[in-house]
């Protein structure tokens, strides 16, 4: 405790030696002379007016505008598989023709399968075999047709029948 206290004191006396310090006083301003003004000579102006050039610059070919179509955003209609094996929002999906019907696997246990159950949806889907839908990722098919699309689902939930109702 003894040290403490004699180190506080050294330094409050440190502190007040500092603070008793004196500057030296700034420097006497010297005087500065001031100049004394000196005549400046000009040219004297010519009779002859300076000549300005004007070039104008005339574009003879003017770009022909023509409309970028906007393309339409193509409707989309989600099926989504469930780790409680359910399809989302429902077997049945209603969509108008156009539409983009994309299955998507969110159930982080197992992937999902859809298999056309006819030639047609075969054709959309690009084989008649089952198409594997790992977790985490989709498959997606544009109905371009009217038509009423069966599939099934399966195999690693109860097998469903489902089906795309396409309508113009």
């Amino acid at each position: 405790m003894k040290k403490l206290f004699v180190v506080l004191a050294i330094l409050f006396i440190g502190i007040l030696l500092a603070g008793c310090t004196s500057q030296p006083a700034a420097p006497a301003a010297t005087p500065t002379p001031t100049p004394v003004p000196t005549e400046v000579l000009t040219a004297v102006p010519t009779a002859e007016p300076t000549k300005e050039v004007v070039v104008v610059v005339v574009n003879k070919t003017t770009p022909e505008v023509t409309a970028t179509a906007t393309p339409a955003p193509v409707p989309t209609y989600t099926i989504t598989f469930t780790q409680d094996l359910t399809i989302v929002p429902d077997a049945t999906a209603y969509v108008k023709v156009g539409t983009k019907v994309i299955w998507q696997n969110t159930d982080p246990y197992k992937p999902h399968t859809i298999q056309a159950n006819d030639v047609v949806l075969g054709q959309y889907f690009g084989s008649m075999n089952p198409i594997n839908i790992p977790y985490g990722e989709s498959y997606s098919v544009v109905f371009d047709k009217a038509g009423s699309y069966d599939y099934t689902t399966g195999p690693f939930q109860p097998q469903m029948e489902a089906k795309i109702v396409v309508t113009a």
